[in-house]
This record gives structure tokens, C-alpha cells and sequence, in this order.
């Protein structure tokens, strides 16, 4: 499953203090999967052991830190596939290009 499918999923079934919990528990998953302990990737991130434990534990925390958490683990490109840049949709580009182009109208002479 990806994972844009699976947080859609997540916050479509979960309450959200049940879905950072998984956020934290997933964090977890993945520090060891990479044999870090805590201590050794807050130094990564260069945030405190504290603030690693309070995103696994609760998944609570400042969104900067888990920014950095992402980073150290290098699955911040994920994010990507969460939130996607922002495309503006073709009905409001065309009304943007309408407002920035004053249309001109024509006269033409008439044939006698």
C-alpha cells in the first residue's frame, strides 16, 4: 500500500490522537529497522533523545522536529507522496489568464 493510500486510510478510520500514536509507532519501526537507538538518532537530527521518544511514544512534537526525524531516517522525500505540491486546476488558470488579458474588441468597417 502507499503511502498517501495508507494515511488517507489512517485518518478516514482512526481518530486523530489514535493516528499520530501510529505515526510514533511507525517512526519506531523504522529507527530500528535502520539499527539506530534514539540517542543515536536524535544526533542525526540534531535534536534531543527527549523529543525522539515523545514522536515514537505519542507521536506528539514540534513539526520541525519531526521534519528533522524524517531527515536523519532519509524518508523526508517521502512526504511527497502526502502532499503533493499544490497544482492550481485548469479552471482557475484559465481565469487567471481572462483577468490578466483584457479582451479587445474589433470594429470593422461596413461594406456598402
Amino acid at each position: 500500500m502507499c503511502l498517501k493510500c495508507l494515511i488517507t486510510y489512517m485518518w478516514k478510520l482512526i481518530k486523530p490522537p489514535e493516528a499520530l500514536k501510529q505515526l510514533g509507532s511507525r517512526l519506531r519501526e523504522v529507527r530500528l529497522s535502520q539499527g539506530l537507538t534514539q540517542r543515536e538518532l536524535a544526533a542525526l537530527a540534531g535534536v534531543a533523545r527527549n523529543s525522539v521518544a515523545r514522536l515514537e511514544d505519542s507521536g506528539s512534537g514540534r513539526t520541525d522536529t519531526l521534519l528533522r526525524v524524517l531527515g536523519a531516517l532519509n524518508i523526508l522525500g517521502r512526504l511527497d507522496a502526502v502532499l503533493p505540491e499544490a497544482t492550481p486546476s485548469p479552471l482557475l488558470m484559465l481565469k487567471r489568464s481572462a483577468s490578466l488579458k483584457p479582451r479587445l474588441r474589433v470594429r470593422h468597417k461596413r461594406k456598402r
